[in-house]
């Protein structure tokens, strides 16, 4: 037991030690900007690929024996015992070879448990080999079982670490006999019926949240003015190009106000459905998923060439018909910098510093961890406008969104003058589901604040 825990303990730490001296004396010392992104980018797929197949080796232990009879699944309580603590990371490809032995239903079951688990990880495949401008059935089916087997992997773990607080509190030990598979059939059952309700919503259009936002010192002739708010659409192998219809759509119907923002992933693609409208009024910033492509550069310099300004750690003041306006900044995502792409940096100074002190100053920055280093610095920030979290998408991720950013969704009032508006995106990233969040366009009216 003791040289299985620490074989399974020192490879990991072993991988991750020379990963790191990799990145510190490989990666960092490339010269050519974009290869070095490249393989950054490499490792992080790299990474969530090795938790996607430790996700569906422990779904695998927990769950191939569910429906198993017991003459199939006995062991002596001795065996239990001795293997109660045993790590197992291996798969049992003689127990799969003997399939005969199993009862029709629990073979059938371990089909469809097997095939969902290979299939959640082709995942990242679907990025390179299945975009179409439309998505592909088998591309919804491949992220389809990386939702359930997720699903799977932390209702286990939430129910493992119960049950371990439960034996410990009541000093109650149940290795003499088989586990009751009830509460394995409750989470089996629950995770698909959060998939089937998650993926249902995807199909919603976005919700349109209209917000008030006062502000203090708003010259009298931008009283009432909109700012028509979209972020992460993630054009990619779940949303193609029918979702991006409905979005344009949408926009053209709140398209009442004096300019709009949009905060998007692969800026280009939308920008393209837009191309009627007065690039005056669209203003557009670079995310984190930009920068994955290590294509960040190209896309700047495509929009602008077409009259988009993109707010590349830079502002522009919005006047509409008087004297005074405000001063709409923007700074590139944090991403660049750990990138470190070109000459791309999360400048605070270089959006900011250029803006009057008298005058109303509206931020765009992509992360809301950006948004919090932006409150702190000496600047005026009356707005800041965000997005990233996504709400976390679906539950249990929104945990983890809401742990993980100093604001997770919707509107924040930070000290007496200042808010920060968080969207929860308007379409989502990969995973077509969403269950305990939305999908939002948002309707931003500023005011005057008495």
């Amino acid at each position: 037991m003791a040289a299985s825990m620490r074989r399974w303990i020192l490879i990991p730490a072993l991988i991750i030690i020379l990963l790191f001296i990799f990145n510190r004396w490989g990666v960092n010392q490339m010269l050519d900007d974009r290869w070095r992104s490249k393989v950054m980018r490499f490792q992080i797929s790299c990474v969530n690929q090795t938790f996607a197949i430790f996700m569906a080796l422990f779904n695998w232990f927990n769950l191939a024996s569910l429906f198993d009879t017991s003459n199939v699944n006995a062991r002596t309580g001795d065996e239990i015992k001795q293997n109660r603590f045993k790590l197992h990371f291996e798969i049992q490809w003689r127990e799969i070879a003997n399939w005969k032995q199993y009862s029709v239903k629990s073979a059938l079951w371990r089909g469809f448990l097997m095939t969902v688990l290979i299939l959640s990880q082709f995942v990242y495949t679907s990025f390179s080999f299945l975009i179409s401008s439309n998505p592909y059935v088998l591309t919804y089916i491949f992220f389809l079982c990386l939702a359930l087997s997720i699903q799977l992997f932390a209702a286990l773990v939430v129910y493992h670490t119960i049950n371990s607080l439960y034996k410990l509190a009541t000093r109650k030990s149940s290795h003499l006999r088989r586990p009751s598979r009830f509460p394995k059939i409750a989470i089996v059952l629950y995770a698909l019926c959060i998939i089937m309700v998650g993926f249902n919503n995807t199909f919603k259009l976005p919700e349109i949240k209209k917000v008030n936002i006062p502000i203090k010192e708003l010259p009298r002739h931008l009283d009432k003015m909109t700012i028509t708010f979209v972020s992460d659409i993630h054009l990619g192998p779940t949303v193609g190009q029918r979702s991006l219809e409905q979005v344009v759509h949408m926009i053209n119907y709140l398209q009442s106000g004096k300019i709009q923002l949009l905060i998007i992933t692969h800026v280009y693609n939308l920008y393209a459905q837009l191309t009627h409208y007065n690039a005056n009024f669209i203003k557009m910033l670079m995310g984190n998923h930009e920068y994955y492509t290590t294509d960040a550069q190209n896309w700047l310099e495509k929009l602008e060439s077409l009259g988009v300004k993109v707010l590349h750690n830079s502002n522009v003041i919005l006047n509409g018909k008087g004297d005074t306006g405000i001063c709409l900044a923007g700074v590139d995502d944090p991403t660049a910098d750990a990138f470190r792409y070109m000459d791309h940096t999360m400048d605070i100074d270089g959006a900011l510093q250029s803006c009057d002190k008298s005058s109303p100053v509206i931020l765009v920055a992509h992360q809301p961890k950006a948004a919090r280093a932006a409150l702190q610095s000496n600047y005026r920030l009356d707005l800041v406008l965000s997005g990233h979290t996504h709400g976390g998408q679906m539950f249990p991720l929104t945990i983890g969104a809401y742990l993980m950013n100093p604001f997770y969704a919707g509107l924040y009032k930070y000290r007496e003058n200042s808010h920060v508006y968080v969207s929860m995106g308007t379409m989502y990233w990969g995973i077509p589901v969403r269950f305990g969040t939305n999908k939002e366009i948002t309707k931003i009216t500023l005011v005057t604040k008495d």
